[in-house]
């Protein structure tokens, strides 16, 4: 007896079909791109009939309303064999003599998604297809026929209404429940829907003021005034002006009034960090399409900035003179953040610049054209690259404008420690900036940054230029630092990176990985990091996963420093990539023991003589002044030192770069 459910045939998945924005068809996540717009109105039509089904004489009537009787039919009997050519099986269209119908739960509408999170009161879902989803209903389908278009007209606005006061009355239970990213992003979705809905602006007010962000409830209260004078001519509602009373008064009784600016710094104030101040982004002209944009990516910057350990950020919204001066009184160093977005015609601008608030000098500036047909990625690049700038510009500037004179003041001196430690132009100097640190720590345990500068000194070879190849003692210092931040700020990518590399030093692999990995889900635009995180990956053997995270550091930073470059050579090396790696090597210029070794290594691969000879006597000159006193290293020694610099995971790579290193400088030891 044969058993028919082992030979029944599976249905095929359901079609999926995406109303909201440009009309699109997929099965199985492919898009089945239906070229004739009449083909894609008459299934768009479908999907919101009642029962999604359809008479032909309405269909005809509809899409066809301009032509007669016999040819409307004739051009419907085409547009059916059109669609039924396009999709890869006839099971999901039921087309009869009288009526043409999606079969029962063989076709899913993105707004049916929707829908059905606001039902069962998914923030995630809801937030996730809110995102997918375009701002205008069937965006690319009007002008078919004076009949589709006036049902058009009329279904847009049914359906946007439908599915924001859906969303409203699911969203609003959920306010303190849901994850603030959710909640934002379907108040996002909101605002694109019906940009001059007033439920949905307090609702935005409410998470604001939840979230904190009292910059961002100023923000979308002025830009609902502005909207709605701007399309009708009127004001908020006196239900709108009373809740963002309300919030606002709370938010100045919980906070502190702002000194007057006549108020002088007391000889005693603390010196606080380099402090940037984010201006909202303005839109020129202020189209609803750039005033988006701009608000997303002002909001964006300032999130992203404000998770940096070392800065300072304000987003004070149309700030005052007054405010700003007090805000930023006792920082040792002020930014301003601004910029414009200009649309021209179907182009799209951005302009952003960084200014030192002191002096008024650019430190950095950069215009960016967005790609209309993918927004969303080319909006996430522009925030990436001001943040990913923003902190090396303001490093760059202070190393150029702080001054030179000794200070009390902890920021004073941790900046002017990284300013000696970031120079490396003498041992003597990094010597200075590493007792720098260990004071800061000695007077403040808690204070994190000095710890992880100091963890991260004794985990390259700047120990080797103080203590010789002994480095235990180092090695030891860098995980006490390390652990005991851990009871500092436990969350700390940063610290994941430190905790990271003491594992790798130790050989203990996959807590190594863990910590890099731990690292990299919290590091974003921290170009730095990502590029210790991918050498510590590059350690363990995962080249491929490195090399993104050094490409991205790259594009990030925009004052990229040798050790980059040094870094990825070493990437290419062991790729076999011998000659890239020598082009990266020589434009670095980096002199350290362990990046002179990789270097004469990846030489022994290619036809280097010109250089070779030089690189290997500044290695064994470097060594030599390095190792312990009284006698002299031999090629065992090499041997054991190098594993140590560059801990490989992968025996290979170990062998390749040892045996390289003695094949260059081996005749220069003893045996």
């Amino acid at each position: 007896m044969v058993n028919q459910s082992q030979d029944a045939i599976p249905p095929p998945p359901p079609l999926r079909v995406d109303l909201l924005g440009e009309f699109r068809v997929f099965r199985n996540g492919t898009n089945l791109r239906l070229r004739g717009r009449k083909a894609r109105a008459l299934l768009a039509y479908l999907a919101c009939s009642p029962n999604r089904t359809l008479s032909r004489e309405r269909a005809a009537d509809i899409l066809w309303s301009d032509r007669g009787t016999d040819q409307a039919r004739a051009s419907l009997r085409q547009t059916i064999a059109e669609i039924r050519g396009e999709l890869p099986s006839s099971d999901a269209l039921i087309v009869g003599r009288d009526t043409i119908a999606f079969a029962p739960g063989h076709a899913r509408s993105d707004v049916d998604e929707i829908m059905d999170a606001c039902a069962n009161r998914d923030s995630a879902a809801l937030a996730r297809n809110l995102e997918r989803a375009g701002d205008l209903f069937l965006a690319d389908l009007s002008g078919l026929s004076p009949a589709f278009d006036e049902w058009l007209l009329s279904e847009r606005v049914r359906q946007h209404d439908r599915l924001v006061a859906a969303a409203v009355q699911a969203v609003e239970p959920m306010m303190g429940t849901a994850q603030q990213t959710d909640v934002q992003t379907i108040l996002r979705g909101l605002d694109r829907l019906d940009p001059w809905n007033e439920a949905v602006a307090r609702l935005g007010f409410e998470a604001d003021f939840s979230a904190g962000d009292v910059a961002a409830l100023h923000r979308r209260y002025r830009r609902l005034a502005e909207a709605l004078q701007r399309e009708f001519g009127t004001t908020p509602s006196a239900e709108t002006r009373a809740l963002f009373d309300r919030l606002t008064a709370s938010e100045h009784n919980r906070t502190p009034p702002a000194a007057p600016v006549t108020v002088k710094t007391t000889a005693a104030a603390a010196v606080t960090p380099p402090t940037i101040l984010v201006s909202p982004i303005e839109a020129v002209p202020a189209s609803p399409e750039a005033t988006e944009i701009a608000l997303i990516v002002t909001d964006d910057i300032r999130t992203a900035l404000a998770q940096h350990p070392e800065l300072r950020v304000l987003s004070l919204e149309s700030p005052s003179l007054e405010r700003v001066a007090h805000f930023c009184e006792n920082a040792i160093s002020t930014y301003m953040l601004s910029g414009r977005i200009r649309q021209l015609g179907d182009e799209i601008r951005v302009n952003l610049l960084i200014g030192n608030a002191r002096t008024s000098v650019v430190i950095w500036s950069h215009q960016f054209q967005l790609d209309r047909q993918n927004l969303t990625a080319a909006v996430d690049q522009v925030v990436a690259r001001a943040v990913g700038a923003a902190y090396p510009a303001i490093d760059q500037d202070l190393a150029a404008t702080l001054p030179q004179e000794e200070s009390a003041d902890a920021v004073h001196r941790y900046i002017s420690a990284r300013r000696l430690i970031g120079q490396g132009n003498s041992v003597d100097n990094v010597r200075k900036g590493v007792a720098m640190l260990e004071q800061l720590v000695a007077d403040d345990a808690r204070h994190l940054n000095a710890r992880l500068l100091l963890a991260r000194m004794y985990n390259t070879d700047f120990w080797q230029r103080l203590a010789g190849h002994d480095v235990a003692a180092f090695r030891t210092r860098a995980l006490a630092l390390t652990q005991e931040a851990v009871t500092i700020e436990p969350a700390s990518a940063r610290l994941q990176l430190r905790l990271g590399w003491c594992n790798l030093r130790a050989r203990n692999w996959q807590q190594a990985e863990n910590f890099f990995r731990k690292a990299l889900s919290a590091i974003t635009f921290d170009a730095d990091a990502l590029n210790e995180c991918a050498f510590g990956l590059c350690h363990l053997g995962l080249l491929d996963e490195a090399e993104p995270l050094m490409q991205r550091a790259f594009a990030l930073n925009p004052f990229a420093p040798a050790d980059y470059h040094a870094d990825y050579a070493i990437l290419l090396m062991l790729r076999g990539d011998t000659i890239a790696a020598e082009e990266h090597f020589e434009v670095c210029g980096e002199r350290g023991l362990q990046y002179l070794a990789a270097r004469l290594a990846n030489m022994a691969r290619g036809d280097f003589a010109d250089r070779r000879a030089r690189i290997a006597k500044d290695f064994v000159a470097g060594l030599r002044t390095a190792w312990e006193p009284g006698r002299e290293p031999n090629q065992t020694d090499v041997r054991e030192w190098i594993r140590a610099s560059l801990p490989f995971k992968q025996e290979a790579q170990a062998q390749m770069l040892e045996d390289g290193l003695l094949n260059a400088v081996g005749s220069s030891f003893p045996a």
